[in-house]
């Protein structure tokens, strides 16, 4: 049986119930995949490049994934913290030298790897979405191209789909609430990062429809009446 794994951050990881209604996309990207395939979520609150090299997490996949299974690589959102000395990177030199190096070793095993842009913050200013990813997305696909491997843009189209929904209508993607809504934050939350189901399911078709849309098509996918 094969496996598709997910290695990334907090907006993809699975979440304790005591964080709920917090949801990590990859929670409900399962249903988008072909029997006899298997989701395996390794994202990681707060997880880096970086971290996840020295922490041996990403020793941990390589050595569990096998050749015919897939790996979705999606990171930026901790490497961009520069102050974390044990988290963040530099777009143009060692954020790209983790993902290529995750790559080539993956790919020396037979597994296929797809590299995915960091999903957009929800930040608006004078009510336009503004990028809060810096370089770290343009340097994702210059790893890709590096590695020879395909990297999915995600940080642009979720920006399109914030304008579209805009500023007070993107709140329900997103933990931005009011107090009285979930027993977990009575006080409620304003997170501009992280996702509540609705922005979970809206990010894991978002990537199901982009890795359809990919020249060679992962066999891993169903189909789109899924």
């Amino acid at each position: 049986m094969n496996r598709v794994f997910i290695s990334g951050d907090s907006t993809a990881a699975a979440k304790e119930e005591s964080a709920r209604p917090e949801t990590g996309w990859g929670e409900a990207f399962g249903k988008y995949l072909r029997p006899g395939w298997v989701l395996d979520n390794r994202a990681i609150n707060g997880r880096s490049t970086k971290d996840a090299i020295s922490s041996g997490g990403f020793s941990a996949l390589l050595s569990d994934a096998a050749q015919g299974d897939l790996v979705l690589i999606q990171y930026g959102h901790n490497d961009e913290k520069l102050c974390d000395k044990a988290r963040g990177t530099s777009p143009w030199h060692e954020f790209i030298t983790n993902l290529v190096y995750m790559a080539e070793n993956l790919r020396a095993k037979g597994v296929s790897v797809i590299f995915l842009t960091p999903i957009a913050r929800r930040r608006f200013v004078s009510g336009k979405a503004v990028d809060t990813h810096g370089d770290w997305p343009a340097a994702m696909k210059a790893a890709a191209d590096r590695a020879g491997v395909p990297c999915i843009d995600l940080t642009i189209p979720t920006m399109v789909d914030l304008m579209a929904a805009g500023e007070e209508g993107s709140r329900k993607y997103y933990m931005n609430f009011d107090g009285g809504v979930y027993p977990c934050y009575p006080e409620g939350c304003i997170d501009d990062t992280h996702l509540r189901p609705e922005g979970a399911e809206w990010i894991a078709r978002m990537v199901y429809d982009k890795l359809s849309a990919l020249p060679e098509r992962p066999e891993a996918l169903c189909e789109l009446d899924c």
